[in-house]
């Protein structure tokens, strides 16, 4: 029995169905599904679905029904539905549905074991009694157009901005962020304020930012942004090997802006493996080619060039003495979860590394955004 707590409406009766409906399609027969109105005497308590298992056992799941569901609702809903599930019973299981659930809301479901169904197909549901687990993929965006003015995790605006707040501790007003990332300031307030929805910054009741997310944050910005595409990526074969091209890169930085990402840069910091593949950020990829005397890869490269999608790249080299510069530990992170081969796991270990101590990476005052070439 699925139970629904706050006010009936038509727009919540409708949910509820759609919900059943996408239970009843990913159950056999031989599982029953109902909707039937609950008189319990108490007026949070007024939908119900029937879910009962083939030997005849009926569950009961506390539903939470919401329109829309960010992550930030999903903590304040859940300290609601806490104190209404001890008031009825112990162990019931919660249901949240909605007609989209965003990947970042449904990580913190699952971590918190608890079920949800949206309308697009997203579905997690795991019962003891009766035995039954239930997981498929919907929609991996929100097929409802986004109200006007809302800011959108994507773009170089985005980037930049997102780079901005991982890599300096808040906290940090609005303006200051705009000034020092060189985006407007009613940019900055609506991307704020998506990401706070998103459950990825605090933000102080004067619309400041009090705390980041940073591991959630470069795996949101991940999803949109690409070190392939969103760069301008050329692809060459080394004549004399890639480590041979690697070493060549510090003469060439000396007369040109180059910047080291993906293997060869997240293998400085927590090494996976010998890299094979190397990237390298530089303003012109043909001058730098024909430095490096590499031959044009379309397919296969085991050199990539990559014309930034924004200055922010330069921003917050890890400079050195004995080779080029590769960039923030920051860009390593999205430039290698996008990336190919092995570059995800690195990806991976360099977000790690930089979580178990930001003290060598992460600055106490804003980073100023770095325009100017050398």
């Amino acid at each position: 029995m699925i139970l629904e707590m706050g006010n009936g409406s038509m727009e919540r009766t409708e949910l509820l169905e759609g919900a059943a409906a996408r239970l009843r399609e990913r159950l056999p027969p031989s599982w029953r599904i109902a909707t039937d109105p609950v008189n319990t005497g108490a007026a949070v308590l007024d939908t119900a679905i029937v879910l009962t298992a083939p030997n005849g056992t009926a569950t009961t799941f506390v539903v939470e029904a919401k329109q829309e569901l960010t992550p930030r609702d999903v903590s304040s809903a859940l300290s609601g539905l806490g104190r209404a599930v001890r008031a009825l019973a112990t162990n019931i299981p919660l249901l949240f549905v909605a007609p989209w659930i965003s990947p970042r809301a449904r990580e913190l479901l699952t971590a918190e074991r608890i079920n949800y169904v949206d309308l697009t197909g997203n579905v997690r549901v795991q019962l003891e009694h009766p035995a039954l687990f239930l997981s498929s993929g919907g929609a991996a965006r929100d097929p409802r157009p986004k109200p006007r003015g809302a800011a959108r995790v994507r773009g170089p605006k985005a980037g930049r901005l997102i780079r901005m707040l991982v890599d300096s501790r808040p906290p940090y007003g609005v303006r200051d962020l705009a000034a020092a990332a060189g985006l407007a300031p009613g940019y900055v307030s609506r991307m704020l304020d998506t990401l706070d929805r998103e459950g990825m910054v605090e933000r102080s009741p004067r619309g400041g930012v009090e705390n980041v997310d940073v591991a959630s944050l470069l795996r949101r910005w991940a999803e949109d942004y690409d070190v392939l595409r969103s760069n301008g990526a050329m692809g060459y074969i080394s004549r004399a090997g890639v480590a041979e091209a690697y070493a060549g890169l510090g003469a060439v930085g000396a007369d040109r802006r180059v910047a080291v990402t993906g293997s060869f840069a997240a293998v400085q910091l927590a090494p996976v493996a010998a890299p094979a593949q190397l990237f390298v950020y530089c303003d012109d990829p043909e001058a730098v080619a024909g430095a490096l005397n590499l031959l044009p890869a379309p397919q296969a490269p085991d050199v990539v060039l990559l014309r930034p999608f924004d200055d922010v790249v330069w921003t917050g080299l890890r400079r050195r003495t004995d080779a080029v510069a590769p960039v923030a530990p920051s860009q390593i992170v999205a430039d290698c979860l996008t990336g190919t081969g092995r570059m995800p796991a690195e990806g991976e270990a360099v977000l790690e590394w930089m979580m178990r101590d930001d003290t060598s990476w992460r600055h106490d005052v804003l980073l100023q955004l770095t325009t100017a070439s050398r």
